[in-house]
């Protein structure tokens, strides 16, 4: 009975040790990115003003994400604008209960304009209703990210 006591104790003391070494952790799918440079000097929605493809790292909220598979993610840039992220040949996915989360990623970025057909395929990814789906009649222009690496930041 003793030892039943003193395993419990020191089975207590792990988790409790566990749980606040994992407070502070990150959680990263894809490609490791911490070697990359953080562009926080400029103003991210400065840098899809590019007429061409760059490479980029840097924080923001998550406000959207693929609720089959978590094969896509929506940021806020800052001013309500949001950036469209797919990750690198369908390498890797994310939680699909991120939203509100902040992130690091990093990747190809880009301007493109979404096909109607690929934004009511997003719809019916977000879980939206027909109304909506059926709703959408154009194309639009977006801020794209092409990830190869995501961290889901547990604390600011």
């Amino acid at each position: 009975m003793k030892k039943f006591k003193k395993m419990k104790k020191y089975l207590l003391i792990i988790i409790i040790f566990s749980i606040s070494i994992l407070k502070g952790q990150t959680h990263a799918f894809g490609e490791d990115i911490s070697k990359y440079q953080i562009d926080e000097n400029i103003k991210v929605q400065e840098l899809f003003d590019v007429k061409s493809k760059f490479n980029t790292k840097f924080k923001a909220e998550v406000t959207d994400v693929c609720q089959v598979k978590g094969c896509w993610m929506k940021l806020n840039i800052g001013n309500d604008i949001e950036v469209m992220v797919n990750f690198k040949d369908y390498g890797f996915f994310v939680p699909k209960d991120i939203v509100g989360k902040n992130v690091l990623v990093n990747g190809e970025a880009y301007k493109r304009t979404i096909s109607i057909n690929e934004l009511k395929h997003y719809a019916q990814d977000r879980g939206d209703s027909k109304e909506v789906i059926n709703s959408i009649t154009k194309p639009e222009e977006i801020f794209s990210l092409t990830a190869n690496g995501v961290e889901i930041l547990t604390q600011d």
